[in-house]
């Protein structure tokens, strides 16, 4: 099963971008690529520095950090990125539930509201298998196009689909990947719904990726420029804070996400 569990730099100023309206709701049928290299001309210097710094802070440094990466985007899968975060925080200490008794790991999603309980558990346990069995298998092999391993990823890996491996692969390798995250925010800016207009996913990233490689800035970081306007933040912090252990330390044990 390949699904996401369910049938899911120039000096320009930053401004609102045309595919929103002054609610932020996007107007679908009037987008094309035009609006997105529109927002391209609009990313600053600033934003990509700024974003960088982030993401070069709290960037994987060993194999343990990759797993906790995939643990997040399997939260992320139908639910909010406040639920994401919530539901990342209840198990991202893995010793405490792998090779354990499935109900341990279970407990753990039902505790923290993420949702999909029995299907996070199932997939999350079976990854976790074949991740610590084989990490190897989850990195890119020498010739391989970036592409081409998330693709054979995608295969290996059930209950993620293209956009959540590709999710994955921006968390661990922000700065190299060749493949990004097209969710629905992202089809809508290109005009499609992604109910409908699924194959046109290759499409969207290709183009994605150029203008990335235009403006001199990474695909991942892009689309975070992208994604954190909407939600009115200057950078990535809010959510990847999740991975930071000074946050981390801050935290009482009561504490949640906010």
């Amino acid at each position: 099963m390949q699904l996401d569990f369910l049938p899911h730099i120039g000096d320009f100023a930053p401004e609102q971008m045309s595919m929103f309206d002054d609610r932020n709701r996007p107007h679908i049928q009037k987008q094309t690529k035009r609006d997105v290299e529109k927002f391209f001309n609009s990313i600053t210097c600033d934003e990509v520095i700024e974003h960088g710094l982030v993401w070069e802070r709290l960037k994987c440094r060993n194999l343990v950090d990759e797993f906790q990466r995939w643990l997040f985007a399997f939260m992320s899968v139908h639910t909010s990125y406040a639920s994401n975060m919530k539901g990342y925080l209840a198990i991202k200490d893995w010793t405490e539930w792998f090779n354990k008794n499935p109900n341990v790991l279970r407990e753990k999603i039902v505790e923290s509201g993420v949702g999909l309980h029995n299907n996070r558990t199932n997939f999350i346990t079976s990854f976790a298998q074949k991740f610590w069995s084989d990490p190897d298998m989850f990195k890119k092999k020498d010739g391989e196009s970036w592409k081409s391993f998330r693709n054979r990823l995608v295969k290996e890996i059930n209950g993620l689909g293209i956009a959540k491996v590709s999710f994955a692969l921006e968390m661990i390798h922000t700065f190299d990947v060749e493949v990004f995250c097209a969710d629905t925010h992202l089809f809508q800016a290109y005009g499609y719904k992604q109910e409908i207009h699924g194959h046109k996913y290759d499409e969207i990233e290709d183009h994605w990726v150029q203008m990335s490689k235009l403006y001199n800035v990474s695909p991942a970081i892009s689309r975070g420029i992208f994604w954190d306007r909407k939600k009115d933040q200057p950078n990535s912090y809010y959510w990847m804070k999740v991975f930071d252990p000074i946050w981390l330390n801050s935290q009482k044990p009561t504490e949640v996400a906010s």
